[in-house]
């Protein structure tokens, strides 16, 4: 077997355990600072409004897929991908300990200065997130193949999951018992030193140079995305299905600005819905391994794109009940949550090769305009329109996303 489709089998083991400590560290660090309720609970209660945890879900999800352009071609190039993941991840680092640095010194009276400082670590978080994110698929894809790469997928989930439920009881006791502004310090710089931890898993990667695509400049990148569309209805297929299947998951932090608007938002809220959230990423993740076995990654994409599109009418609809009953909204979103954290990536590994898996998860990346502009005119277009219409106008588009689903080819390496 060639450099171009080698799989380290002596070191199979030693990979399956370093990416399985990862994502366990992560995991724990990535409950601190949840993007559905830990950050948009946090920007609500220094001032900010449903317009500010719209920049916040822009710069934390849709720019690390924009950001991905300006690095796709270069990683491309590179045939060890290893030292650019931990540059990635050691840059994440700074920026959670800078959040809670910030946080620590800044005046509780002046909150505007204080958002865009957020905004500003936000922004280095996910940037260096999405440095580290086409090193880290691409890494996952050249050392793991077929029913390899679907038992590692499925079980990190699961080890991942329950480290979220783990961290999100540490979260709830931290939010609710220490005063604000000490309790989103402590979280931050926990979360901060959790994936230092975590990088630990990938110094234990045994990687080998492996062939790879020719290095491209940035705007060599851009001009090659047309005849790269043209040529790849997969590729189509799939950016298509982020743009509509996503919408799905980036409405999950407004579910917050609902319970707000609702009920009031208290700290004890906040940590059951995060208790909640992670439950289902555990319990779920039971379901989507069972749902993998007969109907693959596209089947378990199928179950994200379901709950995505129906949640938003039932948050709607249990939230003419009491907060003990809208609360497992939550819940059924660490469903959805889960689902599209699998399936998306899979799906990814299914269709590309070691020569082009970087460029097309820029590519990809790139042209989720979608999710990257949409939470930015969220938060206007709810308090201008109401959550019922807005919520009402996305169920739609996420079920629309099966079309695309069905069309895309997966193949097994």
């Amino acid at each position: 077997m060639g450099a171009r489709n080698y799989t380290f089998e002596k070191d199979y083991r030693r990979n399956f355990v370093s990416f399985t400590w990862h994502a366990l560290f992560l995991a724990l660090a990535s409950t601190f600072i949840d993007v559905n309720t830990v950050f948009p609970s946090f920007i609500l209660f220094i001032g900010g409004s449903s317009f500010h945890v719209g920049v916040f879900t822009a710069i934390s999800i849709g720019l690390p897929l924009i950001a991905q352009v300006l690095f796709a071609g270069f990683l491309a190039g590179r045939s060890r991908k290893k030292p650019f993941l931990l540059m990635g991840i050691y840059l994440r680092v700074l920026a959670l300990a800078g959040m809670g640095y910030t946080l620590s010194v800044s005046r509780l009276s002046d909150p505007g200065r204080l958002l865009v400082m957020v905004f500003l670590w936000v922004a280095v978080f996910a940037v260096s997130g999405a440095f580290a994110g086409i090193s880290y698929t691409d890494l996952l894809g050249k050392i793991f193949i077929g029913a390899q790469r679907k038992r590692l997928l499925i079980f990190k989930q699961f080890i991942a999951s329950i480290g979220m439920l783990v961290s999100a009881v540490a979260v709830r006791h931290l939010v609710t018992t220490l005063p604000y502004p000490k309790n989103y310090t402590v979280i931050f710089l926990t979360a901060s030193a959790l994936l230092f931890v975590a990088a630990v898993g990938f110094l234990m990667i045994t990687e080998d140079s492996a062939s790879t695509g020719h290095r491209y400049s940035i705007v060599q990148t851009l001009k090659a995305i047309p005849h790269t569309l043209r040529s790849d209805r997969n590729l189509v297929n799939y950016v298509l299905l982020i743009n509509s299947a996503s919408l799905g998951i980036i409405i999950i932090p407004f579910y917050v600005v609902l319970a707000k608007t609702t009920y009031g938002l208290s700290r004890h809220q906040v940590g059951n819905f995060l208790l909640l959230q992670f439950l289902g990423m555990i319990i779920s993740s039971i379901i989507w391994n069972q749902v993998a076995k007969r109907y693959k990654f596209k089947g378990i994409f199928l179950g994200s794109i379901v709950i995505g599109g129906l949640l938003p009418m039932l948050a709607i609809l249990l939230s003419q009940h009491a907060i003990g009953v809208f609360q497992w909204v939550f819940f059924m979103a660490g469903f959805s949550i889960s689902a599209y954290t699998i399936a998306l990536q899979g799906i990814l590994l299914e269709i590309t090769n070691n020569e082009n898996r970087a460029v097309y998860a820029g590519i990809s990346g790139t042209l989720s305009l979608i999710t990257a502009i949409f939470p930015l005119f969220a938060g206007a277009l709810i308090e201008s329109y109401g959550f019922t219409a807005i919520f009402g106008a996305i169920s739609p588009l996420v079920m629309a996303s099966m079309f695309f689903l069905k069309r895309i080819r997966c193949i097994t390496r």
